[in-house]
């Protein structure tokens, strides 16, 4: 039997990340609302709870942009649930949006990658002016709100190919130890959770899944990216973990109970 796990564990365990010295964190863990546009009032009931980052999944909806999980019926559009209201909060709140200089994150996740729905992001973004913009090397023009393109891999990379400044970046699903340094092209990753760890996130975490939590947020740390895990377990002790770990977006469905924890 020892052999059989043993065996099992080798084929199908995660593996182990080298270790990696990135020096200070680089910026400190933010909460982030998965599948946003699911709560009762998209947008509106993260930023009543203070979170720094949402996401939105998106649709060419016509010639729009529509947010929804698996395509029609939408939600909304992109521009109606998140792009408009951001505006709209920034004038109310002097440039930013919680009304105290610090930045903010819209992660919007391309669940298709056709051409037609790339063009309807590019020129909507370019409209809002208040987006950070980049160009090849890094960030251009630090902006209230920063958006990231995940999902689609195709898409999302033919979206930073376009000419700068781009006001996006994208993720990357991927994650090595070997990855070149961050540009303005690709300044963040999003890592499924079991693709690196085991832990179920009750009680208290395994010396040695804590050790590769922290490689994997270092080593995203030294090539200059920002981390995001998705598929985590959504739990208190996972969350206290991750910001311990400073991973820098946590991930939950639960809003206010993130909130409270990250309350000191």
């Amino acid at each position: 039997m020892r052999r059989f796990l043993l065996a099992l564990c080798l084929s199908a365990c995660p593996p182990v990340l080298p270790q990696v010295d990135a020096g200070p964190a680089i910026n400190p863990s933010w909460k982030h609302a998965h599948n946003d546009y699911e709560h009762a009032r998209p947008l509106l009931d993260a930023l009543d709870q203070h979170f720094e980052s949402v996401e939105a999944d998106v649709w060419l909806d016509g010639a729009d942009v529509g947010v929804s999980h698996d395509g029609p019926p939408f939600k909304g559009s992109l521009e109606a649930l998140y792009l408009d209201p951001l505006a709209a909060r920034l004038a109310a709140n002097a440039g930013s949006v919680h009304g105290d200089g610090k930045p903010f994150f819209l992660w919007i996740d391309l669940k298709q990658g056709s051409a037609a729905l790339q063009d309807a992001l590019a020129t909507q973004l370019a409209g809002y002016p208040f987006l950070t913009r980049f160009d090849d090397a890094g960030e251009l023009q630090a902006g209230a709100v920063t958006v990231v393109f995940t999902g689609d891999g195709t898409a999302k990379k033919a979206l930073v190919e376009r000419p700068a400044p781009r006001p996006y970046t994208r993720d990357s699903n991927d994650y090595s130890a070997s990855d070149a340094p961050a540009d303005g092209k690709w300044g963040y990753y999003a890592v499924n959770y079991y693709t690196f760890m085991q832990w179920d996130g009750a009680g208290t975490i395994p010396r040695a899944q804590k050790l590769q939590l922290e490689n994997l947020v270092n080593g995203a740390h030294a090539t200059g990216r920002r981390l995001r895990i998705y598929s985590n377990p959504d739990t208190a002790a996972y969350w206290a973990e991750a910001k311990a770990a400073h991973v820098d977006f946590v991930n939950t469905d639960k809003l206010a109970e993130l909130a409270a924890a990250f309350t000191p």
